[in-house]
């Protein structure tokens, strides 16, 4: 496909259906991590829970790095530079190993600390940590793969990412079982399916940049650090990585604030996130064309063409986040309650999705602006965004819910809800405007 001159609707279907496709295949692969563990304990359920936001700090590193790669490649490629977006990319792996070793392993020793302050004490603190033992000190391996797929993105393919996450979730079907009640290895073997597989999927999507136009970039000159792309890196992928970094930070602040609610309150909204995530899909998929599209698009000056992607993105996105709203709203007892048995922790689960079912369309407004932002090379300004959506604006809200006004758990959503929609309409006003100066440039 060519991203400068093809249909605009066509290359976001061509590119984000796939994505879609594979991000659900890889959030069904979170889903049933969260049924073994529930089969092992309640505990165990809790516990990667728990773990989950502390992970997603060290995966922040490998998304950034794999959006960051993405948009640089794009745009040596949209210059007709094919020398360049090949180092660029040789290097982008590199530099993914070196950072998620470093970043695994400082989460891995504050992650005590981390559990201290969001004051979530008892037996599945233990289990989370169990957890993160295992996956964080392999993060590379992640690492590895994102890099590769945003090698892959820059040339429209997110096939390959689907093909690794559906092998993967079939894979962890049977491997999370034969690790945890088969070795007897509990949360440990659940940690270690996952390592197996992200090894598979960094395996084969190596196999497929090689095969691809931008092969040359396995050479071994091209692997070498270089400090020069290294730079040129870190500071479009740092921010990228700050944002889903701060999504973390978020989700600490919000598990801290469910924490004081219990253990059945954590879980409640560990299963409720799986279930969004799932809804959430081709927002993602919509995420990933944007971002292929505008940085290509922006390297060969196409500005009208930048426009289309995220006007049609949003539209399209809109509309099926408010079809999936009104259905998690309708059916939220039925799907937590796949997971779940206990009352306590169904019906916290059902009370974050009714609220949730509201925020799905601001979500749609946030990550085409912040894919926009970032595929013209101004990374930090999504950054910004999101410190004041996960972290300034959810902390004012939820203190006055919770301190001020004594308003329970539900304060705690509609505090999320208030802040999204907030930061979401002001970030879409602002790469509203951006569009619109470039063009007439």
């Amino acid at each position: 496909m060519d991203l400068t001159k093809d249909p605009i609707r066509q290359l976001i279907k061509k590119i984000a259906v796939p994505a879609s496709v594979g991000m659900f295949f890889n959030t069904m692969y979170y889903i049933v991590d969260n049924f073994y563990a529930g089969m092992l304990s309640s505990t165990a359920l809790a516990g990667i829970s728990l773990a989950a936001p502390i992970y997603f700090m060290g995966l922040a590193i490998s998304i950034g790095v794999g959006q960051g790669t993405s948009a640089l490649v794009g745009h040596a490629r949209g210059t007709g530079n094919q020398k360049e977006a090949e180092k660029i990319a040789g290097h982008a792996l590199s530099f993914a190993w070196a950072m998620s070793l470093v970043v695994g392993l400082l989460v891995l020793i504050a992650a005590p600390n981390l559990f201290s302050l969001m004051k979530a004490e008892g037996a599945y603190t233990s289990e989370a940590m169990k957890y993160l033992y295992v996956i964080l000190p392999t993060l590379g391996l992640l690492s590895h793969g994102m890099a590769a797929n945003g090698i892959l993105n820059s040339l429209g393919d997110t096939t390959s990412l689907r093909n690794s996450l559906i092998v993967a979730f079939l894979a962890n079907i049977v491997l999370d079982p034969l690790f945890m009640f088969g070795f007897g290895w509990g949360i440990y073997g659940l940690a270690a399916a996952s390592v197996v597989t992200q090894l598979g999927s960094a395996i084969y999507l190596t196999i497929k940049i090689r095969q691809s136009k931008l092969g040359n970039s396995l050479s071994l000159h091209n692997l070498i650090p270089n400090w020069t792309h290294y730079q040129a890196l870190l500071k479009q992928s740092l921010p990228a990585s700050g944002n889903m970094f701060l999504i973390a930070v978020g989700s600490l602040i919000i598990t801290s604030a469910v924490a004081r609610f219990g253990e059945d309150a954590v879980a409640g909204l560990g299963i409720a996130l799986r279930i969004e995530q799932l809804v959430l899909l081709p927002t993602i998929g919509l995420n990933i064309a944007v971002l292929s599209l505008v940085s290509v698009n922006f390297g060969a000056k196409q500005f009208h063409r930048m426009e289309q992607a995220a006007i049609d993105s949003i539209k399209i996105g809109t509309s099926m986040m408010v079809v999936g709203g009104i259905l998690i709203f309708t059916f939220a007892y039925p799907l937590i309650s796949i997971f779940a048995d206990n009352k306590a922790v169904i019906e916290i689960g059902v009370s974050y999705l009714r609220v949730e079912a509201v925020i799905l369309p601001a979500y749609v407004l946030s990550f085409v602006a912040g894919a926009v932002l970032q595929g013209v090379k101004q990374p930090m300004i999504p950054m910004y965004f999101n410190i004041v959506r996960t972290l300034l604006l959810p902390l004012t809200f939820i203190f006055i819910a919770l301190s001020l006004i004594g308003t329970g758990i539900y304060g705690v959503w509609v505090s999320i809800a208030i802040a999204t929609w907030l930061t979401a309409s002001v970030q879409f006003m602002h790469m509203r405007k951006m569009v619109l100066v470039a063009k007439s440039t």
